[in-house]
């Protein structure tokens, strides 16, 4: 029956003594088996419990207290809380001192207390200590839009060819750039005449710019200097848009 509890190196143990006759009667049995597993009475387990200091957690540090401490008879319960607290971590001790516990129960429940606290306390300092994120580096300035400027001589040969004059395809009654682009008209006022209010029309075929036309017309004009008196065109607002006249 007590072979049926045995295991490991006991029941290799007990089929020896067996099979070679040592075991004769209850009494030899108890005490062959406390002579060969029990510790010897040379150790000394009441100075490896004054000695045990805690390494890891204090759950951890607590088994191995109560595996010594069921060995060691005869230690007032005073002892045995001093020998607890003796042996935690420098941390956990000061604090516990504070509270100052009265039993070996109530100092185990307060140091699992205080090390949850100081577990908390590291966690919320090293998430303060994170470096704070990098800025963004500044976006580039977009390029300059490109600013396109045609020659008198490069207006006169676009007008010649009936090409556009902002792009390069046949300019027609309602035509309309692929790319449209931003358009700027800049013009140079050649009057010399000081009295702002003259209502007199300036002379169209003496200007430096080429007159505007209408959307109607043919884009291939030759207006001949001083040879017809000056005709003063007007644009009209689909010419603008570049949408064909209604």
């Amino acid at each position: 029956m007590v072979a049926f509890y045995m295991k490991g190196d006991a029941l290799t143990w007990f089929k020896w003594m067996v099979h070679n006759h040592q075991l004769t009667d209850w009494f030899s049995f108890e005490r062959a088996l406390e002579l060969r597993f029990s510790p010897t009475e040379f150790e000394n387990f009441r100075a490896e419990l004054f000695k045990l200091r805690q390494h890891t957690t204090v759950v951890e540090y607590q088994q191995r207290f109560e595996k010594i401490s069921t060995r060691v008879f005869g230690l007032p319960p005073d002892a045995l809380v001093d020998c607890f607290f003796s042996g935690l971590l420098p941390e956990i001790r000061r604090e516990l001192a504070i509270l100052k516990p009265t039993s070996i129960s109530q100092a185990i429940g307060l140091a699992k207390l205080i090390e949850a606290k100081i577990k908390d306390a590291k966690l919320k300092a090293s998430f303060n200590r994170l470096p704070p994120p990098s800025p963004s580096p500044p976006s580039p300035n977009p390029p300059p839009l490109p600013i396109k400027r045609l020659s008198p001589t490069q207006i006169q040969e676009r007008r010649t060819q009936g090409l556009c004059y902002n792009c390069d395809a046949k300019y027609h009654p309602g035509h309309k750039c692929q790319n449209p682009k931003f358009l700027l008209l800049m013009t140079d006022d050649h009057s010399e005449d000081p009295n702002p209010s003259d209502p007199s029309p300036p002379d169209i075929s003496s200007s430096a710019d080429p007159p505007l036309i209408d959307s109607t017309d043919p884009p291939l004009i030759d207006l001949a200097p001083n040879t017809s008196p000056a005709i003063l065109f007007q644009l009209s607002s689909q010419a603008i848009s570049g949408l064909p006249s209604p």
